[in-house]
């Protein structure tokens, strides 16, 4: 039994690590203890870098458990057999963090207060107030606190496409301060753009107008998207906008932090805090390190340069590497962690909130699996909490994706594999990108059951697509994934589009579409074959807009695809398995690789084979009790933190007897609308399911399960909470 979308029950297994060298040494760190010490279990070191400066290969770091103002960069590499390993001690709670604790307030002015620090990291500067992410001084404020929504106004003019030197935007409510050494932020969504917003360092001002200079590359970032086109826009960054809760500004030149906090009190010593240093875990020009079983917060984590065969499972990082976002290019390059080399592997990871990307994966045969990654992009630039691009036979299998202010996964690579992922909420800011987003070719990829869903732009766009193979996508593996719930098309395909296999999906709930392509003039799609795949509804083309929207793509090899809204297991509740009376039952045709093993006469049509195991994507764990399973850390965000959520069967059973359908009474409180689903399993396997959309409050819900034959076995169900 579980709740989709992350409110779930289940059974927690206890992961266990075993080394070739058990009797290898252990070198012990603790709050209380000190560098003078022999680092024993008795008389261990204060300090996980005197740690780290007598580490062997085969060595074990147990740190115990608090929280360490420092970075973790082992000295020397492991080995192959014998890495350098960092954990927290058994039932212990270890943060390392980049922040520092702020002491010694005076006050300013009014509501504003400051303290003097003798550091500055630039753009990268951070402050947390308690459990809120401070803004930089802004106007207009961010009134709801939330990232995405911008809090932004529109502009009334400014300079157009062709300014670089001497670009402006006006409005004649910009206020009347000193606007210079600010930033400007701007989203130009004229039709046919909108797919990057873009900020700029302000080197004057004047009533109802800022100036800066424009210089952008690629250049379509200030053609398709200039002042003079209209947008939404805020300005931020000099201490005359400093006049809202949750606020700061830094001055550069006296090293001084100014805020202001709710209600204009005055801040408690220790409360607040400033990102002190950029990189949490360095493991750059390091090998066969693993890290295990902690947290992260306010730095980044490395694996950038020349770092092979490392391991990072179970570790939680949160507020990685928050930037301002100015930058000339359509990315920040400040990802909260970065992974290039080779045999790198991140797995059972929770990776959370940054202004820019969550996980840039690049290098080659890395893997990515069963980590939940949300809350990135609040720039709306080509950031996402995935940006896997440059890489080369990577993994990304099992992890679940979310709120992205542009794309939910952003890719660019070769021979890579992307399965049963479960990504959803992309477009949050930009328009005309999707959950899973690619350009050009050829990749050589294979994209395959995943979920893509549950994503919408802003106001009046609607470009949010489900997969995207952007302009002159070539070769490309897309089946068995299932898109529903998108503003745009499920697939869409523009240009040259080449070598595309579209096998076995599940295109459902798509507004514009299960496809849609953009057929410029002077361009064609060659050998592009869209086989066995269900759309819910017959689409006919928008002629308002440049694409060609539709049900199946027009000019591509269509075979065995149908349209029908009947015989899923649960159309309203999404979901998309088949009963024995779906139309698209034995429909399909035969796909070398693709369908084999099929049941029935012959292959079925969409993602899910009736009578074969119904997969599903995603994390495997629950958030709410971290990646460890032993609860939170008391970090900012963190899930368990945000739900208190429960779901019970009411006069439960352990063992039912055999029959065709089940009826099953669930009590349950929920904060917002979600999904419950019943699951029923033999001793070996998954035989069935049943679900309901309840609403928020705490209520009982009736849930039946259908199954096709009555069991030959005895069922069993079993809860057990984490």
């Amino acid at each position: 039994m579980k709740l989709m979308n992350f409110f779930k029950v289940v059974s927690m297994v206890l992961l266990l690590f075993s080394f070739k060298h058990i009797h290898a040494q252990r070198i012990y760190v603790s709050k209380s203890g000190s560098d003078a010490n022999p680092g024993t279990i008795t008389k261990p070191f204060k300090t996980i870098s005197k740690a780290s400066s007598i580490a062997k290969p085969g060595n074990t770091i147990v740190i115990g458990g608090g929280t360490y103002e420092e970075t973790i960069k082992p000295t020397k590499s492991g080995t192959a057999g014998s890495p350098i390993v960092y954990t927290s001690k058994q039932g212990e709670k270890v943060i390392i963090s980049a922040m520092q604790a702020l002491s010694g307030w005076r006050k300013d002015k009014g509501a504003i207060y400051k303290v003097k620090v003798n550091w500055d990291l630039g753009q990268e500067n951070f402050i947390m107030n308690g459990s809120t992410a401070m803004d930089l001084a802004r106007w207009p404020n961010n009134t709801d606190g939330k990232p995405f929504t911008l809090n932004s106004l529109r502009n009334d003019g400014g300079s157009n496409k062709n300014i670089v030197n001497g670009a402006y935007l006006t409005s004649s409510k910009i206020p009347g301060i000193n606007w210079k050494g600010g930033s400007v932020f701007f989203y130009g969504d004229k039709p046919g753009a909108g797919w990057i917003a873009w900020k700029a360092f302000i080197t004057s001002s004047s009533s109802g107008r800022v100036n800066f200079k424009l210089d952008k590359s690629p250049s379509w970032i200030r053609t398709f998207h200039a002042p003079a086109d209209k947008g939404d826009f805020y300005l931020e960054g000099v201490k005359g906008a400093l006049d809202y809760q949750n606020e700061w500004w830094f001055d550069s030149a006296t090293k001084e932090l100014f805020v202001q906090l709710p209600g204009g009190a005055a801040p408690k010593n220790g409360l607040v805090q400033m990102r002190k240093r950029k990189i949490a875990i360095d493991l750059n020009n390091r090998s066969y390190i693993h890290i295990t079983n902690l947290a992260v917060f306010g730095g980044a984590i490395e694996l950038k340069k020349n770092a092979n065969n490392n391991k990072l499972y179970g570790v939680s990082s949160f507020y990685g590497n928050h930037t301002q976002g100015v930058f000339k290019g359509f990315n920040a390059g400040a990802p909260s962690v970065e992974v290039n080399g080779r045999n790198n592997s991140i797995e059972k990871c929770e990776i959370a909130f940054n202004a820019a990307t969550g996980i840039r994966l690049g290098g080659n045969l890395n893997v990515l699996k069963n980590n939940y990654i949300h809350d990135f992009n609040y720039l709306g630039s080509y950031d996402a909490p995935l940006v896997a691009r440059g890489g080369t036979d990577n993994k990304i299998i099992g992890n679940t994706i979310f709120n992205g202010g542009r794309d939910g996964i952003n890719y660019n690579g070769n021979r890579c594999e992307i399965a049963y992922n479960d990504v959803y909420k992309s477009n949050l800011i930009a328009d005309d990108c999707a959950t899973f987003y690619t350009v050009g070719g050829p990749q050589n990829t294979e994209i395959h059951h995943n979920w893509f869903h549950d994503s919408a732009s802003r106001g009046s766009k609607r470009k949010a697509a489900g997969i995207y193979l952007d302009n002159d996508a070539e070769a490309f593996s897309v089946h068995h994934n299932v898109v529903w719930n998108v503003e745009w098309t499920g697939v869409q395909i523009n240009w040259n589009g080449k070598n595309i296999d579209i096998f076995n999906n599940t295109l459902v709930k798509t507004k514009g579409g299960a496809m849609g392509a953009w057929h410029k003039a002077g361009t064609a799609f060659s050998n592009v074959k869209v086989w066995n795949n269900i759309a819910d509804v017959k689409k006919v083309d928008d002629p308002t807009t440049q694409e060609d929207e539709g049900t199946f793509e027009r000019d591509a090899d269509k075979q065995n695809n149908i349209i029908t809204k009947v015989g899923f297991t649960n159309y309203q509740g999404n979901n998309f398995t088949l009963t024995s009376s779906s139309p698209a039952v034995d429909t399909g045709r035969i796909i070398s690789k693709i369908t084999d093993n099929f049941k029935g006469k012959a292959p079925d049509a969409g993602a899910y084979e009736l009578g074969a195991k119904n997969w599903v994507a995603g994390i495997n764990w629950d958030p709410s009790s971290s990646p460890t399973g032993q609860g939170c850390y008391g970090l900012p965000g963190e899930s368990c933190n945000e739900t208190n959520e429960m779901i019970a069967f009411v006069n439960p059973v352990k063992i039912i007897a055999p029959k065709k359908a089940y009826n099953f009474e669930v009590k349950y409180s929920a904060k917002i609308k979600r999904e419950i689903v019943v699951e029923l399993w033999s001793a070996t396997s998954w035989l069935g399911s049943g679900s309901v959309v309840v609403d928020a409050g705490s209520k009982t819900a009736n849930i039946t399960v259908d199954l096709t034959t009555i069991p030959k076995v005895r069922l069993y169900l079993h809860i057990s909470r984490p």
